[in-house]
């Protein structure tokens, strides 16, 4: 089960830094443009340790994970990043806009979670990795020995242990607060000794999923099993063992999961053949596509009624759009791979990627572009993904794919069902939103001592 601690903290000193202007999202979701405007935006801010703009080759010299690691020393030295004073856990409130208009909250905690293999009780992943984004960050970890990004973990409270042993705190003043690109961010400091042994004891019986940083995730346990020598022998405490999580509950009201659409490039096929193919194992209704920015929101809607009764997808090409949905005449599950689970098999994005992506595409991992493979978000030239529907159907009319494959979100069940059960799910099954920003507080890798 989850070994969940207390840390102390190196936050941003508010006398001396705007915290504002110090955070920023997480690397994987950093466009160059982003990165060139972070590092321009405040000398203090973590982009400088999280996507530096030096070189990737930790040989050169001017490689930018040791610019990470002289930053971060410098700025204790100078005393903008302040150390707390004792253990504690952190609540961390993320206010946001969705894209429908709604202002939505969504609550979680940081704290210093044990790193733990894969099993049913411990800690629980839902996606394969790529070596490329590990060896990245195992270099940053190397440098710095320090997490200035949280992993995205999730946990069941139906017992409101979690909860009840943090009753009362989220009403007392937050210590720290900003705004940051439409979003608020609040931190509130819990170091009573009394709330978090209830609050460790409370995690001691239930099990953790990973959301979002399955890369960052192994490796830790990579930087872990390094510091642990040829021998493997292990301090229980040591600060290698964790690594700095977000923890939100199963059921928080702002938890959100966006799907991946795909967009499609035929090369030499025709829109006409692939159609065809489809056939084998796909219904294709018509759908009106309306003109301008209508589009997106008229076929998501009768994507969700669809979905409401199983598998649905809509293809979008330039002049028109279909309701795909797998034929009650056809053997199609048989195309699903038998070593899966029920789970897995149930998945909408597993239907389309052995249906369509794999099946009437003949789409592979394997034909991923080198580039593709070096980074998390595992696109390639014939292959790529879009969270927004709207995005989806500009990327058609404007010719930089020749289809789009729109399909509904997977459920937050769904993520811990597949976990639960030991699978994988396909690539970009899901889409966490909002990031937790980068830069609220950082977990140097010291010793993490239990509370007596």
């Amino acid at each position: 089960m989850a070994d969940v601690r207390p840390f102390r903290g190196w936050r941003f000193d508010p006398a001396r830094v705007d915290l504002g202007a110090a955070v920023c999202p997480p690397y994987d979701v950093i466009s160059p443009e982003e990165q060139r405007a972070y590092h321009a935006r405040d000398a203090h801010n973590v982009i400088r340790v999280e996507l530096g703009l030096g070189s990737t080759d930790p040989e050169a010299a001017d490689n930018r994970y040791a610019a990470a690691a002289q930053a971060l020393a410098a700025w204790r030295d100078e005393g903008a990043l302040i150390q707390e004073q004792r253990p504690a856990v952190y609540l961390y409130e993320q206010a946001f806009r969705q894209r429908d208009g709604q202002t939505r909250r969504r609550r979680g905690l940081l704290a210093a979670g044990r790193l733990q293999d894969p099993s049913p009780t411990g800690v629980l992943p839902h996606e394969d990795t790529r070596k490329g984004p590990i060896a990245d960050r195992l270099a940053l970890l190397q440098a710095t020995a320090t997490n200035v990004s949280p992993l995205w973990l999730l946990y069941d409270d139906a017992d409101g242990a979690v909860g009840g042993a943090l009753a009362g705190a989220w009403e007392t003043p937050p210590a720290a607060e900003a705004e940051v690109d439409g979003e608020t961010h609040r931190l509130w400091v819990v170091d009573d000794p009394p709330r978090l042994r209830a609050l460790g004891a409370a995690f001691a019986t239930r099990p953790l999923y990973i959301a979002d940083g399955h890369h960052r995730y192994k490796t830790a346990q990579v930087y872990r099993d390094e510091r642990r020598g040829p021998s493997g022998s292990e301090d229980a405490d040591a600060g290698y063992e964790f690594a700095l999580m977000l923890l939100v509950p199963l059921d928080d009201p702002g938890l959100v999961v966006l799907p991946n659409h795909r967009l499609v490039r035929l090369d030499a096929r025709s829109p006409e053949a692939v159609r065809a193919a489809l056939a084998e194992t796909m219904t294709l209704e018509a759908l009106p596509l309306p003109d301008g920015d209508a589009a997106a929101g008229a076929l998501e809607s009768r994507l969700r009624e669809a979905g409401a009764a199983g598998h649905a997808f809509v293809l979008v090409e330039r002049d028109g759009a279909w309701l795909l949905r797998p034929r009650a005449d056809a053997p199609w599950r048989d195309r699903l791979p038998g070593e899966q689970g029920e789970a897995w098999r149930g998945l909408d994005v597993a239907v389309l990627d052995a249906l369509v992506i794999r099946g009437a595409l003949g789409i592979r991992a394997e034909q991923e572009s080198a580039q593709a493979r070096a980074t998390e978000h595992g696109a390639s030239d014939a292959l790529s993904y879009v969270s927004d529907a709207a995005a989806a159907v500009g990327a058609v009319r404007r010719g930089e794919a020749d289809q789009a494959y729109l399909l509904n979100p997977t459920r937050v069940t769904q993520v811990c069902d597949v976990a639960s059960a030991g699978d994988r799910m396909p690539p970009k099954s899901t889409f966490f939103v909002p990031k937790p920003v980068t830069g609220l507080v950082l977990h140097r890798l010291e010793g993490t001592r239990p509370l007596p």
